[in-house]
């Protein structure tokens, strides 16, 4: 995937790569630790409880396993995204999912589930002066216009969600006329939704998200707006 987005003009860097910029070492060090020791228990040999035999090109598979499930879980969550665009635009579901997106895709179906809603667009590309993302819902809900992202990452251990969610979404409700913005957390191992409304945090978040913006071009001096 290319760090920017482009038109006739000029270029501009993804809102993702903005955020990336972040250090989440912490707790991705852990999640990475964990695939290895899980791929470990997994293809190895126990000799004893306790005790497992790995060879030297196991080793070198367990070292790496966390990108194998990352990429997964990136698979997945691509593949839910598209489920609901579908229904959203055409009202079909997806055709033969597998456990994991027909789970994702279940869980928007249930938060959906008596709410009136109306789209605007879908899978959208906002441009500011400095940046480019692409939202994944506008949407007229309960009578708000509202900045919708999905996510299928693991539940947060906070009620406010990740924060880099509140950074996203008010970046681009900032480039929209929707009042308020917020992520739905689709859990593809249970099914089940989590609705965050991120909108009180609105301001602080976008001025964040701004500051990011210029970090990033201090990091990247060489990079041309400009075609």
């Amino acid at each position: 995937m290319k760090r920017y987005y482009e038109d006739e003009r000029k270029k501009y860097p993804r809102t993702t790569s903005i955020i990336g910029q972040l250090d989440k070492s912490g707790p991705l060090t852990q999640w990475a630790a964990n695939q290895t020791c899980e791929w470990i228990r997994q293809n190895s040999k126990v000799a004893t409880i306790g005790l497992y035999y790995v060879s030297e090109d196991g080793l070198n598979s367990a070292r790496f396993n966390f990108r194998k499930v990352s990429e997964k879980a990136l698979d997945i969550g691509g593949q839910v995204h598209k489920a609901i665009e579908l229904y959203l635009k055409s009202g079909e579901e997806p055709l033969n999912p597998s456990e994991e997106v027909l789970s994702g895709f279940l869980a928007f179906l249930e938060w959906l589930d008596g709410q009136e809603y109306q789209t605007v667009e879908t899978e959208h590309t906002v441009y500011s002066d400095k940046w480019a993302g692409t939202l994944d819902w506008l949407v007229w809900l309960n009578g708000e216009l509202w900045v919708i992202d999905f996510k299928t990452s693991k539940k947060p251990k906070v009620k406010k969600g990740y924060p880099e969610w509140g950074y996203q979404t008010s970046a681009y409700r900032s480039e929209t006329p929707a009042v308020k913005n917020g992520v739905v957390r689709l859990d593809k191992e249970t099914g089940y939704p989590d609705f965050y409304d991120l909108s009180d945090t609105y301001q602080q978040d976008l001025e964040i998200y701004n500051c990011l913006v210029e970090l990033w071009y201090m990091r990247n001096p060489n990079f041309k707006q400009e075609k």
